[in-house]
């Protein structure tokens, strides 16, 4: 008597464990997935600020970055950074200001979810003390090219809450990066 009780209990219960393991068709299978999004120039040069000063020293030379902000370059397919910065080295001791200007591109990183400066590339370094540009030797200038790349490279300009696909493309507008996803 008992395995009769049993056997529609068992019938029973394989038929809801059934029930509620069949996909719901009215469900989507995936997450949104976001197509676009934007970026302001400002929050990324507010994100820039609390990352500052950033200083690399080799030896007797040493920079120091005082501050970055990213401009809308004029075929809104890159960024202008412009970089204020100061140089020291043995010879300069009090430290030689200057700021840079350079092109550069956007990546965003899935792994991260960060959105760094991609394809830097130096447009002019204006030394703002002319006089003791003697003492830069080429080798230092190189080191200073070399090192404001390098450590622009590391900023992060902004951290998504949500991972995105990789970037399709961008293009700046009015203070805003208009970004494509994948």
């Amino acid at each position: 008597m008992r395995t009769l009780f049993f056997i529609p209990f068992i019938i029973l219960s394989i038929f809801l464990t059934s029930c509620v393991s069949l996909n719901n068709p009215f469900k989507s299978r995936s997450s949104i997935e976001i197509k676009e999004g934007y970026l302001s120039l400002k929050k990324i040069n507010e994100n820039l600020d609390k990352q500052m000063p950033l200083t690399q020293k080799v030896g007797s030379n040493g920079i120091k970055i005082v501050s970055v902000t990213t401009f809308a370059s004029k075929d809104s397919k890159s960024l202008i950074i412009e970089v204020e910065f100061i140089f020291t080295s043995f010879e300069i001791p009090e430290g030689l200001p200057a700021i840079a200007r350079f092109k550069s591109s956007l990546k965003y990183i899935p792994k991260t979810k960060e959105f760094k400066f991609d394809n830097i590339s130096i447009i002019e370094i204006n030394f703002l003390k002319e006089e003791l540009l003697e003492y830069v030797s080429p080798q230092q200038k190189k080191f200073i090219n070399d090192t404001l790349i390098l450590k622009l490279s590391d900023l992060v300009l902004h951290k998504s809450k949500k991972a995105l696909k990789p970037m399709k493309s961008f293009s700046v507008k009015e203070g805003k990066i208009k970004i494509l996803f994948k």
